[in-house]
């Protein structure tokens, strides 16, 4: 069959003209003009630039990139093909909230590099051939009668993903996606001599639903939650596989009259996994699952003929099924690597790094602003209480009191003003609740202050914390021109006018604003590349915690923002969001979460929806979108690629994005109950976001971890996370690895860099 595929498809291809002009496009010309002119079959070579276009083709001809050519869509399709015939060779494609290349006819791409897209290339017809994608929410999308050879496609949503008949994935590269190959509603494909490896750790490598009689052969397949699942797809044939360290070698569900044959499963969790499924021919494969090498639920198969991994069967869990085993193999087909380890714990490091220091000045002055009669001011910017205690702060400004209820989580942008003395630089400010009591010292020359809140403490500056509460202020006076810069700062260090306001002004040109720089003690006439500075290795730039700043981002203490779309009925409590934030504020990490939209409602969500799902409400259909890179995204929805919790996926380039299936919980709790399982699952999926994978810790997404009577159970009782499935549900916490034996310190473990450069199985 695979023959006739490949023959058909190559009888599609065309033949170049006989005859050819040569057409040179310069650097500052247009490629446009010279398509327009050309002739059928005209070879058009395009010298080294960067050309902003977007081309239109619907003749038979070639575009040859002379050295380094880049065609840069802004934001809409770089190239697009209505025509047989046309070569594209030698040229990089990039930028565009759509496909960057569509191409519709019997074309080839060759040698080229696409990056940075919705889609790398829509094709239908085509040959791609030696291309390089990445950075794509899609890197490949095929129709029907496409030959995808020697390809390289990495950090993508999707890798390849087959929406047709009669395609030809062979000898390419595909890595650090979500899912390397996705087939949909497609047969008689074929994927064949493929290395697939290190997709995401709850994603996978091979995924078809609703595919049938469709050809995996001869690939090696490692590292992803899965190295190859079906969903609803009958008569597939899986041959001659390579597949290890995965969690599921292969996974069946729904499926019918499937061929396993002659694979190596090895270092896999479970090797063969059946849900459901009828007549399945299972042959000739070395299968060694550590936990099942075969588990088989409500389903049949003949499994004659296999090497289980000893001299007899073991671990087999047969639930409901009929599984003819016998005769087996007592030796195995292939050698095994038997020292694979099969637990690597990733090192986390901590890179070192210096905070401004604080500006620490003795200044003298009669009157510390003329242009004023000085009052100093608290501005309440936010007020929380912690496990709903709260109760009354009191505000003390030299001495005079105020107060303020603190009771939820609000932000009342509420000042107390105090008069006090204009030629004395310092105004001693205090905090109290209940017997707790911070004091700090205003800097009326400066605008900084210090003392129990200081810059570049461990919970932020311009954050206190109380057993019940805590609350984020602001302390300033009243300026002139109310730009937040001092009087005796405008006057003794920057040279600014006290009565022409600043705000805004950047005058190094580093990106970020004279007020933001002074405030974190960055000097604003001195340039700071700030898009490379993340001090508190958050994930977030200087120039990206400036743009969070009116949510109260902090340069030098860890943030996390995240948006929450959700379907109708699984919108998440505001009392499990105050979990959440209790949580991280422990370990003085700020979470925010915004709940954004109501999505349309759809029983089940497979990656390729969550993927689009992220585009679309999001992105916004925008490659330019300023969350990418700073706001992770959560969906919640009924049930996700399975009827139970939930997973990570990757929506563009890395793991930034959550699914959490949450109709599993409202089965199974109501109430507080409830309240507290969506914060717990919640938490274990963001957990994955974090970097916290099963091949950092045993204990983690550990199945056998879920019920008494599996000895997980008992093995990571003292492993007291979310991240266990015995606790998740009832836990809104990672572990600090202090509860003994077979414990694992979540909280060091985790990087919040790990949504902006994500990598598995490392």
């Amino acid at each position: 069959m695979k023959k006739w595929v490949a023959i058909a498809i190559s009888l599609l291809l065309f033949s170049i003209p006989s005859y050819s002009n040569e057409i040179v496009v310069e650097k500052g010309e247009s490629i446009q003009d010279a398509i327009d002119r050309a002739r059928e079959g005209d070879i058009i070579f395009i010298d080294e630039g960067i050309y902003r276009e977007n081309l239109i083709i619907n003749k038979s001809i070639s575009l040859v990139g002379r050295g380094n050519v880049t065609i840069d869509g802004c934001g809409k399709t770089a190239i697009k093909i209505n025509a047989d015939g046309v070569n594209i060779i030698n040229i990089r494609f990039t930028n565009s909230s759509s496909e960057i290349i569509w191409m519709d006819g019997r074309n080839i791409i060759s040698d080229c590099e696409i990056y940075r897209g919705k889609y790398g290339i829509v094709a239908s017809s085509a040959v791609i051939r030696n291309v390089t994608i990445y950075g794509c929410g899609g890197g490949l999308y095929a129709t029907e009668n496409c030959i995808m050879e020697g390809n390289t496609i990495y950090k993508c949503g999707l890798g390849i993903e087959l929406h047709g008949n009669n395609n030809l994935i062979k000898e390419s590269e595909i890595h650090t996606c979500g899912i390397g190959v996705y087939v949909e509603n497609s047969s008689s494909n074929i994927i064949e001599g493929n290395d697939i490896y290190r997709n995401n750790n709850n994603e996978g490598c091979i995924f078809l639903l609703n595919s049938s009689h469709n050809v995996i052969e001869d690939n090696n397949i490692s590292y992803g939650a899965f190295g190859i699942r079906m969903v609803g797809s009958d008569e597939n044939a899986i041959i001659a596989n390579k597949i290890f360290r995965s969690r599921y070698g292969i996974k069946m569900e729904k499926c019918s009259k499937g061929e396993i044959k002659g694979n190596m499963l090895h270092g896999v969790r479970f090797g063969v996994t059946l849900e459901n499924c009828r007549s399945i021919e299972i042959h000739y494969n070395d299968i060694c699952g550590y936990m099942y090498s075969m588990d088989a639920r409500y389903s049949t198969a003949d499994a004659s003929h296999n090497w289980w991994g000893g001299i007899a069967p073991g671990k087999m869990h047969i639930v409901l099924s009929r599984i003819k085993y016998y005769p087996w193999l007592i030796h195995p087909l292939y050698a095994h690597n038997e020292n694979m380890e099969m637990e690597k714990k990733k090192e986390h490091e901590t890179k070192g790094f210096s905070i401004p220091p604080m500006k620490k000045i003795v200044a003298k002055a009669d009157d510390f602003d003329p242009l004023v009669d000085i009052k100093a001011g608290v501005k309440i910017i936010r007020a929380r209480s912690i496990e709903k205690e709260g109760g009354l702060l009191k505000i003390f400004i030299e001495g005079k009191r105020k107060e303020y209820v603190i009771g939820g989580d609000t932000s009342p942008n509420y000042i107390i003003w105090q008069d006090v003395n204009d030629s004395k630089q310092n105004v001693d400010i205090e905090f109290v609740m209940g017997k707790e009591r911070r004091r700090i010292i205003y800097d009326l020359a400066t605008g900084s202050w210090y003392g129990d809140d200081q810059l570049g403490d461990e919970n932020g500056y311009g954050h206190i914390v109380f057993r019940g509460a805590e609350i984020w202020f602001d302390v300033i006076y009243n300026d002139y021109d109310g730009d937040g810069l001092t009087y005796w700062e405008e006057t003794n260090l920057y040279g600014t006018d006290p009565t022409i306001n600043d705000d805004g002004k950047d005058y190094d040109n580093d990106g970020v604003p004279i007020e933001w720089e002074d405030k974190w003690g960055y000097n604003p006439f001195i340039y700071e590349n700030h898009s490379m500075l993340d001090i508190d290795e958050d994930g977030l730039n200087n120039i990206e915690e400036y743009r969070m700043a009116k949510w109260l981002a902090d340069p030098f203490r860890k943030d996390i923002f995240i948006e929450v779309d959700y379907m109708q009925g699984y919108r998440i409590f505001d009392e499990s969001i105050q979990m959440l934030y209790d949580a991280f504020s422990r370990h003085n990490i700020m979470l925010r979460i915004f709940v954004d939209d109501e999505i349309p409602y759809k029983e089940r969500v497979y990656y390729r929806e969550a993927r689009d799902f992220y585009w679309k409400y999001f992105l916004e259909e925008n490659v330019s979108s300023w969350k990418h890179g700073i706001m992770r995204y959560v969906l919640l929805v009924a049930y996700g690629s399975s009827k139970r919790g939930g997973h990570v996926f990757v929506g563009w380039d890395n793991c930034d994005a959550i699914l959490l299936a949450c109709q599993y919980i409202n089965d199974w709790r109501s109430g507080e109950a409830r309240k507290v399982a969506y914060a717990s699952l919640f938490m274990h999926e963001f957990g994955h976001m974090l970097g916290l994978f099963d091949d950092d810790f045993g204990g983690i997404d550990n199945e056998s971890c879920n019920v008494p009577w599996k000895r997980g159970y008992w093995i990571y009782r003292n492993y007291k996370s979310c991240m266990n499935y015995r606790y998740a549900f009832q836990l809104v916490d990672y572990s600090d690895g202090s509860h003994g034996r077979n414990d694992f310190d979540d909280w060091s473990n985790i990087d919040l860099t790990f949504f902006k450069n994500s990598s598995y199985y490392s």
